[in-house]
């Protein structure tokens, strides 16, 4: 074998050792990437996890507010009805139309207020001035039909 067979086998043997060493090298890298990959997948999915439970306990909390304060609401309601109705002397009739009107109305408020829960619901985060204006609206239109109502029943007297 000649100095330049040699020196050829040589460069093709060093050659292919560093490729060898390249394809580890390559390897290895890819591995780790993959790990690293599944580890970021994992946390990102835990952090989605723990927001959506913070929004929905959120939700629910919010919801309990609202349903709370719907029931205070038709507490007072009844009982300043309870008020008027010892207050004032009107016929069976009357007080039925005015029992119906008011029943009405707070069926309106109760359907207003469900959507308004399934709303904050399904996103807490877009909770903005249009519900707070919608809700109240909502009440004031009840308030307004209600002694809407009251005006109608005490002029009959």
């Amino acid at each position: 074998m000649t100095a330049k067979e040699k020196t050829l086998e040589a460069k093709t043997e060093t050659a292919s050792t560093l490729k060898q060493n390249v394809t580890n090298s390559l390897k290895e890298g890819t591995e780790k990437l993959e790990k690293i990959a599944k580890v970021a997948k994992t946390e990102a999915v835990d952090v989605v996890t723990q927001t959506q439970d913070k929004i929905t306990a959120e939700a629910e909390g919010l919801n309990e507010t609202v349903q709370s304060q719907l029931a205070s609401f038709k507490q007072e309601l009844f009982s300043r009805l309870d008020v008027i109705k010892s207050q004032v002397n009107l016929s069976q009739k009357d007080l039925i139309e005015l029992k119906d009107f008011i029943k009405a109305e707070l069926n309106t408020v109760v359907e207003d207020l469900s959507k308004l829960g399934k709303a904050l619901k399904q996103d807490v985060s877009q909770i903005s001035l249009k519900h707070k204006d919608q809700l109240t609206d909502t009440f004031k239109r009840s308030k307004e039909h209600t002694l809407e109502a009251w005006h109608k029943v005490s002029t009959k007297q």
